[in-house]
């Protein structure tokens, strides 16, 4: 990323090169880097690198190993079939068993011994994450993580077709929680708070320095 990143013509503010947010509303300093032993794979859309309503960045300055790589169906990464095919990792896909062709892929938590957990959470908009796991035949052998949120998403930058549909933040932090790292769930939950409050007030010209409720910040 660079601070020229985002193509938004309404966008006239430099954005700060980790956070991705307005120089200004940048929330670094917030920012608390965690370790887990499990390895997070994020494949963006080619699209979601463009709009600064994305939340990768939350998770990638809490976890700092996490992967990022772009979805391109007749290219696929090859450095994340490398990893799927390794067999020092266990490979998930974290996508709905929501199709009753998708049910029988849907696995509760195991982990292997021995094994680093690859989590790989498809990011984009709803319509765009289920394409991408459409056209995208390698993915087809990967078990789906099923796990159930318990609360809503406050997530409110975008429009979502129910609240069940977490962003991608939201989703890193309900898997970390999971797979045993509540300390590294929480400080995700804490850097996205930011995020939001930081997202609104820039977007309301309001001073960094304002504070609200997180409620009305979401």
């Amino acid at each position: 990323m660079n601070k020229r990143f985002y193509m938004d013509s309404n966008i006239q503010r430099d954005h700060c090169s980790h956070c991705t947010l307005a120089t200004d509303y940048c929330i670094c300093r917030h920012a608390q880097p965690q370790q887990t032993e499990v390895q997070l794979a994020l494949l963006l859309h080619a699209n979601e690198p463009l709009r600064p309503t994305g939340t990768a960045s939350v998770i990638k300055q809490t976890l700092p190993d996490t992967r990022c790589f772009i979805w391109q169906r007749t290219s696929p990464p090859q450095t994340l079939l490398q990893m799927i095919k390794d067999p020092t990792y266990q490979p998930w896909l974290i996508f709905p068993a929501d199709r009753p062709e998708l049910e029988p892929r849907q696995k509760t938590w195991h982990p292997s011994k021995g094994r680093t957990p690859l989590l790989i959470i498809p990011d984009g908009t709803w319509k765009e994450v289920r394409k991408m796991v459409r056209k995208s035949p390698w993915l087809t052998s990967l078990p789906l993580l099923a796990f159930s949120p318990q609360q809503p998403s406050r997530y409110r930058l975008r429009r979502n077709p129910d609240a069940e549909h977490l962003c991608t933040a939201e989703v890193a932090s309900h898997l970390l929680t999971l797979t045993g790292h509540p300390d590294a769930a929480q400080a995700i939950d804490q850097q996205l708070t930011h995020f939001l409050t930081n997202y609104h007030l820039w977007q309301h010209h309001l001073p960094a320095s304002a504070t609200m409720p997180a409620t009305q910040a979401m």
